[in-house]
């Protein structure tokens, strides 16, 4: 998107957005390509992070095909956008690429799940819902739908078992690994709406097209409608969109640099399982406060039983036997590590053992789950935590 105006070649457009190269500009300008709610910061003066800086370029790690790289290698070969390290409280390495700035706001793309099942699990501490009631017991218009029967925990720890409904038609334009389901991106705005749509209008209704494939908590199953699901239980409990109930319970107590947005689909509901966008500080702030077992700029933002249940689940030995908890996946290492993880590379890395919080924004040119960009964040990250508590 250079030049005035960019050549066709180099512009891009609503449709390209999640495809690389493209994504490599779409990531940083979400905004100018679709509609947000905003998250205000408040009035309150901004927490800056004392800064130790250290040279970590050097540091190294560990492919599984056994090949080794640097850390300073890592941020080109995973296509980084934005990383900032912050090691007992302390920002000890920043660094900016492609073009991106500290005030830049960048997507978080499914990392946003996280933030979506922070704000549940503090609702549900606080008493708002049980977790263990029946979803359908809050959204009664999903009875005949796949999620009947399941619990809200199970939405929180995506082990409903339910699948889209196959409708033949889609546009030509996504990437088939890109999107769950090309009607389900069309609600959410992510997709246009192709020449005589006649399928749900709102991912509420989408919602109840979903039918059931097994028996719900007998597995995993990566499905970014638990995300719905789950803000669709508070908004409604509330009576307050998810941009409001992130801004007063969470994003007006931090500190943070700058507004937050949700990106929203055509009839104004937010994305809440991939539409976050913040700064690279900010997110690294959420992540500061969540090792800080909730408390952050003289707060205490999210319950401190929260952040315990998030740590013992990830604990060596916790014997769960899924990736994944309350919107959270574990990483299942000798640290107890927990990450927010997003589409093209956006992580939010906490190390309650190293004392180590790492947000990373990139923009890889293929979905999370291909290509090689993927894995080399995920063996540089345990390095770096080893490398900090010797």
């Amino acid at each position: 998107m250079r030049g005035f105006p960019p050549s066709k070649e180099a512009r891009v457009t609503h449709a390209q957005q999640l495809l690389g190269p493209y994504n490599r500009w779409s990531f940083q300008n979400i905004q100018k390509l679709n509609p947000t709610a905003e998250v205000w910061r408040g009035e309150g003066a901004v927490v800056h992070f004392d800064r130790e800086p250290r040279d970590l370029d050097g540091i190294s790690y560990q492919r599984r095909n056994g090949s080794r790289y640097t850390f300073g290698e890592m941020l080109e070969l995973s296509y980084t956008d934005g990383i900032a390290v912050i090691h007992q409280g302390k920002m000890i390495y920043e660094r900016y690429l492609n073009s991106m700035q500290a005030h830049t706001l960048h997507a978080w793309a499914s990392g946003s799940k996280s933030m979506t099942g922070t704000l549940a699990a503090m609702l549900a501490h606080e008493g708002l819902f049980d977790l263990e009631n029946q979803i359908t017991y809050y959204l009664p218009e999903l009875k005949e739908s796949g999620f009947a029967g399941a619990t809200v925990q199970q939405a929180m720890d995506m082990t409903t078992t339910v699948k889209f409904r196959r409708v033949e038609g889609g546009p030509l334009t996504a990437h088939p690994s890109m999107v769950e389901d090309w009607q389900y991106s069309v609600t959410l705005g992510w997709l246009a709406k192709p020449e005589k749509y006649t399928g749900p209008e709102t991912s509420y209704e989408l919602l109840a097209t979903m039918y059931r494939d097994g028996e719900h908590g007998e597995r995993f199953t990566y499905q970014t409608p638990n995300s719905d699901i789950l803000a669709w239980i508070i908004k409604r409990l509330l009576n307050k969109p998810l941009a409001d109930i992130m801004q007063e319970r969470i994003w007006s107590k931090m500190g943070v640099e700058r507004d937050a947005a949700w990106v929203v689909g055509p009839t104004t509901e937010e994305t809440s399982g991939s539409g976050l966008i913040t700064t690279l500080r900010d997110m690294a702030r959420f992540g500061q406060m969540m090792l800080q077992k909730g408390r952050f700029n003289g707060k205490q933002i999210v319950p401190e039983a929260v952040i315990e249940d998030m740590e013992r689940v990830a604990l060596p030995g916790s014997h769960n036997p899924m990736p994944y908890h309350n919107q959270w996946w574990l990483a299942n290492n000798e640290h107890g590590a927990y990450y927010a993880l997003g589409y093209g590379g956006q992580i939010l890395y906490i190390d309650p053992s190293a004392q180590l919080v790492v947000a990373k924004m990139s923009s890889y040119p293929v979905p999370v789950d291909g290509g090689e960009e993927f894995f080399h964040a995920f063996a540089a990250l345990p390095a770096l935590a080893n490398e900090l508590v010797k």
